[in-house]
């Protein structure tokens, strides 16, 4: 998303993110800068993980890092970049969470593996050790596509009728502004 100002690309692009949210639950999303480069900022849960649909033990987090660059465009000068990200999927134990997974992508840091994949904890019976710690390649993630997800696959209740149009439209404007295909 772009803007005028860092203030406003960032809104842009944190706002619709917060509507898509609001399909499974109340949580706010709150901007985070980065200890370690000034640059780099993070958008996350402001509780760490949410409780999220109506009726179902899930919790989500939301680990989304991004800049705020120079882009040239008749909305605005400045446009948000994602530069990685880690969703993931929790079901609530009596006394704490269990992940069932998580979609990561962290191509800059200590960890070798730099492109977007898939970590399946619970939701899968592996028996092989090494699946366990698996890192199953997929493309970048939207956001969308993980409350898509946990709504359709899951069978996560949405607390709004209309989460299929909010859904479809953040994707959308998302998909926009991508600079990736």
């Amino acid at each position: 998303m772009a803007g005028k100002n860092p203030g406003e690309a960032r809104q842009n692009f944190v706002g619709p993110l917060q509507q898509a949210l609001s399909c499974v639950t109340q949580a706010v999303l709150i901007t985070v800068k980065s200890a370690h480069d000034p640059t780099l900022e993070v958008l996350t849960l402001s509780s760490g993980s949410a409780r999220i649909g109506r009726d179902r033990p899930f919790t989500l987090g939301v680990d989304l890092q991004y800049r705020i660059i120079e882009f040239e465009d008749s909305r605005g000068p400045f446009k948000v970049s994602t530069v990685g990200y880690a969703y993931t999927l929790f079901e609530v134990a009596p006394d704490h969470e269990v992940p069932i997974l998580a979609y990561h992508w962290h191509p800059h840091g200590r960890s070798q593996i730099t492109y977007p994949h898939l970590h399946i904890y619970q939701c899968a019976e592996i028996r092989r050790p090494d699946g366990r710690e698996a890192h199953f390649p997929t493309g970048r993630i939207a956001f969308e596509e993980i409350l898509r997800l946990v709504i359709q696959e899951f069978n996560v209740r949405p607390i709004r009728e209309d989460w299929e149009t909010i859904l479809d439209r953040t994707k959308a404007a998302f998909e926009k502004w991508r600079t990736w295909p």
